[in-house]
């Protein structure tokens, strides 16, 4: 198959062999998160054994594990189940429209808020990104969240590095891609080694893919020189620059190009470590790698960055032909973050291979179709995008327990449509979990209440996906939606009365009823002017936030442009 060259790392490549490159990267990537999933945080070689029957693996096959913490349930998994490595990447690459545009919006506000409803393995990092931006107020760029174990400036974990290698199959420019590659981490990283890492990550696949070949430490090392740089990409977001930066400065204590100049200079000392290493032993191994990297030790077992630089190590001494043996590789050495490195040296090591992996790969068909289209998308081939629901009636699942609802009967998955169970119940204190298949025939493992399933509303699915309909009915013993729930106890949004908030008082005895209610009243004002000012001043006045005032406004206005483009068409 011949078509139009794309300008990206694919320049050299023809259409059909550069699907082949795609595919063989994101089926490798799954592998390897496949492998070291089964092993990682296991405790060592009895936890291995405990779940898989053996003390070490040498390829994915059936296991068990705790899902769900302490309370959680222990689930049989088929051979080639993937955590949240991979679970993420096709979130990241439905987002990316037919034209290459990235829609941050519909990732942050849709895919990752949804995800909390059957991710697996997923770090206390990514799930506080996603629990916060289930805030109607929180935007892509205003996802400032804080626990106690977590904040948003405090996150360099490897979440986002994990995820970002769509932005390169499918990029058409560099700057392009590294556009989107940050924009994607700082939805949930806001850390440098989080999101730089990310970004060397994407700039070693990249590399991979154009140059045919791993790139050495000495190419990626010059990666480096393109971090200082990434606060002109933050300067040049409208975003960004303008919401994002100043409350990023005010939570870090520090500027931006300070932060990156600092993470520069500990990046650069850590090539230097490996440098010395190579020069004094030969034969050093990933082991030793690991060691002088300190990635077997819990402060940067998940770091952004030392994992995307470990990744690239372990294909430097793995390449050409040992793909396989290096993912065994990162599987085997329990101290580190198995799984996650594992993913991001297949990718690498995937997207130079001749072939794809004969190993068991969950949902591999849809991973192969994703991985054409994104291919596709590189040669500007226009093809169709996912349909999300319009984000200006969207209202994000609470927490993990909300993404299955009720929709026309049936379970369905919120902002995606009707699921088909595929397995039993797992049932544990009051919640379910069960494996379901969503219609372009991924898999998921969802959590949902067990006798309160929310009703589903329209505005949680666009009008294609409401169309659609379960096709393959339940199997004896499987969920329906008679007897087992009751969907009388609580309203159309599965919220009592006596858990609504109650309405905040304004100055001169007026309601600010919070950001739902007054976003709702300006909108369905048309925007009237008296209306939106009037909320603006409440809002102030009563919160005296300039971030909650700032996201009124960003709802308005993506609410009133969301109505602009739907009267163009």
């Amino acid at each position: 198959m011949r078509g139009t060259r794309s300008h990206g790392a694919a320049a050299s490549y023809e259409l059909g062999d550069y699907e082949k490159v795609v595919v063989n990267s994101a089926l490798w990537a799954a592998a390897g998160d496949a492998l070291g999933w089964m092993t990682e945080l296991s405790r060592g070689t009895g936890g291995v054994k405990y779940r898989t029957g053996t003390g070490s693996v040498v390829e994915p096959m059936a296991w068990k594990r705790l899902i769900g913490g302490k309370f959680g349930v222990t689930v049989d998994l088929p051979a080639g189940t993937y955590s949240d490595d991979t679970q993420l990447r096709p979130s990241a690459s439905r987002a990316i429209r037919g034209d290459g545009a990235f829609d941050v919006e519909a990732f942050a506000k849709i895919e990752v808020t949804v995800w909390q409803g059957y991710c697996l393995g997923a770090g206390i990092g990514s799930k506080a990104a996603a629990s916060n931006l289930s805030k109607r107020g929180v935007n892509w760029f205003s996802n400032f969240f804080k626990t106690d174990r977590q904040s948003y400036t405090t996150a360099g974990g490897n979440g986002a590095a994990m995820r970002v290698q769509p932005h390169v199959w499918s990029a058409r420019n560099s700057t392009g891609m590294l556009t989107n590659v940050l924009r994607d981490a700082l939805v949930t990283h806001g850390h440098p080694h989080g999101f730089c890492g990310a970004v060397f990550h994407a700039m070693c696949l990249w590399s991979s893919i154009e140059r045919r070949r791993i790139p050495t430490l000495d190419e990626a090392r010059g990666f480096m020189e393109n971090i200082p740089p990434l606060s002109g990409l933050v300067n040049e977001d409208g975003d960004l620059s303008s919401f994002w930066l100043p409350a990023w400065e005010r939570e870090a204590g520090k500027s931006l190009s300070v932060a990156l100049q600092q993470f520069h200079e500990e990046a650069v000392r850590d090539f230097e470590l490996i440098d010395r290493l190579f020069h004094s032993n030969e034969n050093a191994n990933y082991h030793d790698i690991l060691t002088e990297l300190g990635c077997l030790k819990e402060r940067y077992r998940g770091s952004g960055f030392k994992t995307a630089f470990a990744a690239l190590l372990l294909a430097q001494v793995y390449e050409p032909d040992g793909i396989e043996s290096a993912l065994v590789a990162a599987a085997n050495e329990l101290d580190s973050d198995t799984d996650t490195i594992a993913t991001m040296a297949g990718a690498l090591l995937g997207a130079v291979a001749k072939r794809s992996p004969n190993w068991a790969v969950q949902d591999r068909e849809y991973i192969e179709r994703e991985a054409i289209r994104m291919a596709h998308i590189a040669f500007e081939r226009r093809p169709p995008s996912f349909e999300y629901p319009d984000l200006a009636g969207w209202t994000p699942p609470s927490n993990q327990s909300d993404a299955i609802v009720q929709l026309n009967g049936s379970l369905a998955l919120a902002g995606f449509g009707p699921v088909s169970p595929k397995s039993r119940d797992y049932e544990s204190r009051g919640s379910v979990w069960q494996w379901f298949e969503l219609d372009n025939s991924q898999r998921i493992f969802a959590k949902s209440r067990a006798n309160s399933v929310a009703k589903g509303s329209k505005s949680q699915f666009s009008p294609e996906r409401t169309k659609k309909s379960v096709t393959e009915a339940p199997e004896q013993g499987e969920r329906t939606m008679q007897g087992r729930f009751n969907f009388g106890a609580k309203g159309n949004n599965g919220v009592t009365r006596a858990e609504r908030p109650e309405r905040r008082k304004g100055p001169e005895g007026r309601n600010f009823q919070g950001l739902d209610a007054a976003s709702a009243e300006v909108i369905s004002s048309g925007f009237d002017d008296a209306t939106l000012g009037r909320a603006i001043n409440q809002c102030i006045d009563q919160t005296g936030s300039i971030e909650e005032a700032v996201s009124l406004s960003a709802i308005v206005a993506k609410a009133k442009l969301a109505r602009k483009r739907r009267g163009k068409r």
